[in-house]
């Protein structure tokens, strides 16, 4: 945390100033030719300001435009489209797990980049995206005729493609790990435009639940050619033992956390596809997008910019747990007072943006959105543990969070959807105190310190869900419901904002001067 009467501009900067000898990596005249040409003449600080802005403005972009994409898709497709989407999605996302491996943090973890640590990177990604293809067009037949609906052949066929066609890991590491992050968020807003514009063609045209096949895989295509377009690299080598071995030794823990935590994040619709019609599938798995909007944006932001930053800072556990302490307040104050403000604006929220059709999911969406305050926490821990190389210990930590999960889910099936959403929140709080301990063994950070960091936005959340609710039971089911949440909003940023403003100054005042920096960027 920034001292009082500090306006730091990002959450790492301030430990990267003055210290180049420092830096746990080789010298630039080491590394390969692409890295040196991407890396920025400036300093190690300014480019993780950079960064920082551009990484923020980029997601902050992308959920606008994910989120005017899920207002127009919901009113062209119906809960049943989505369900049978919901039954494929997750599917499809696990075997992408195989495709990556955690290449890419590899990459960027390496202290020396070369070409035949990239080529060889290049070379199991592609490799593996062919071999996933073929295994989930494999499996397209009999898992339709499982869940009994001939509809999922076609959808997994054309889904499969993704992961052949997806060819830009070692790419994108590289503009992380050079903290080109405008670049990045030039790509990524253009693949979302063209992606949600190619869904609602398709939803127009009559397509149903392919359409929502059609935009991620519009969205690989063209962030596949956008990406070797601004890199300019090419695998100019076979894949090397040697390479293959190193490459291993640190992305066996991030696959194994991987995989774990996918199917303790996406098993809920499968499990309940068996208990749930359609249209209740629909409605919890448009809930829990809709939750994860904040938190998801944030983690990407956290992990992009902390992991090849504190990468550099692993040798110095002082200075690397004093900006996780930092990043940490600031993911809170972004994500948490989103995530509660859905959970108490829920009825007002979904009848203005989707239409009553749609009240079905409230209820889900209310105890979703509320489990979304810890997991502003839980999303920095990936680029932490990442940057100390604790990979093995990911994978420990995956296999208790999984087990937390899996028993939280079951309980909660019996009560269909309603029930699994409630057992999930316990769990998100549950694992807050799960994920912080290997984070302060890494860090040598103590439980008083991390309290400190997020005392004053978990207290001002508590402020913001008591102005909404008196709100929401004083004039809910009087007023319109556009009137309503437009109050809602009102008082519940008066009282975030107020009660972060006592007793928080310091992190508000960064969050402030970061949106400051995003307005002068707009304005140039």
């Amino acid at each position: 945390m920034s001292t009082s009467g500090s306006t730091p501009t990002s959450p790492v900067a301030d430990e990267m100033t003055d210290v180049r000898t420092s830096l746990a990596e080789d010298a630039m005249d080491l590394q390969h030719p692409v890295l040196r040409r991407l890396q920025p003449a400036r300093d190690l600080g300014s480019g993780v300001r950079r960064g920082a802005t551009w990484a923020a403005a980029g997601k902050v972009i992308g959920q606008v435009i994910q989120f005017l994409g899920t207002i127009i898709t919901a009113r062209l497709l119906t809960p049943d489209d989505y369900g049978k989407a919901a039954i494929i999605l997750p599917l499809t996302a696990f075997a992408a797990i195989f495709s990556t491996l955690g290449l890419g943090s590899a990459v960027i973890h390496a202290r020396r980049v070369t070409e035949k640590l990239l080529s060889t990177a290049f070379w199991i990604n592609a490799i593996t995206g062919v071999l996933i293809t073929l295994l989930v067009a494999a499996l397209a037949f009999p898992l339709a005729k499982v869940f009994d609906q001939p509809l999922l052949t076609p959808l997994m066929l054309l889904a499969s493609l993704n992961f052949t066609l997806s060819l830009n890991v070692v790419h994108t590491s590289l503009l992380e790990r050079t903290l080109r992050f405008k670049q990045i968020a030039v790509l990524e807003t253009v693949c979302s435009v063209l992606s949600i514009g190619t869904v609602v063609v398709a939803a127009i045209a009559g397509a149903g639940p392919f359409a929502l096949v059609l935009g991620p895989l519009s969205y690989t295509v063209v962030r596949t050619l956008l990406s070797w377009a601004t890199v300019r690299w090419r695998p100019r080598a076979w894949a090397d033992r040697e390479s293959i071995r190193e490459l291993w030794k640190f992305t066996r823990g991030i696959t194994g956390f991987n995989i774990l935590i996918f199917w303790s994040r996406n098993a809920d619709n499968l499990l309940l596809a068996g208990v749930a019609s359609q249209a209740d599938l629909g409605n919890y798995s448009r809930a829990y997008n809709l939750m994860k909007l904040p938190v998801g944006q944030i983690q990407v932001v956290m992990n992009r910019v902390l992991f090849p930053a504190l990468s550099r800072l692993r040798d110095d556990r002082a200075r690397l747990g004093r900006a996780w302490l930092r990043a940490l307040s600031v993911s809170g104050v972004a994500a948490a007072p989103i995530a509660i403000g859905m959970a108490v604006a829920a009825p007002a929220m979904v009848e203005v943006l989707f239409g009553r059709r749609w009240l079905g999911m409230v209820t889900v969406l209310e105890l979703l959105a509320v489990s979304a305050l810890p997991q502003t926490l839980t999303a920095t821990v990936g680029g932490l543990l990442r940057a100390t190389g604790a990979t093995d210990a990911m994978f420990r930590l995956g296999l208790v969070v999984c087990g937390v999960r899996f028993t939280a889910m079951f309980a909660g099936l019996p009560w269909s959807t309603v029930g699994v959403a409630t057992g999930l929140m316990i769990a998100f709080y549950v694992e807050t105190v799960i994920f912080a301990r290997p984070c302060l063994r890494e860090t040598g950070l103590t439980w008083r310190q991390l309290l400190r960091a997020i005392r004053g936005v978990w207290v001002s959340c508590l402020a913001l869900a008591v102005a909404g609710m008196a709100v929401r039971l004083l004039v809910g089911d009087v007023w319109p419901a556009w009137q309503v949440l437009l109050l809602q909003i009102g008082a519940c940023a008066v009282a975030y904002g107020g009660t972060l403003a006592l007793g928080q100054r310091s992190t508000l005042q960064l969050a402030v001067d970061q949106v400051r920096r995003l307005r002068r960027r707009a304005g140039r």
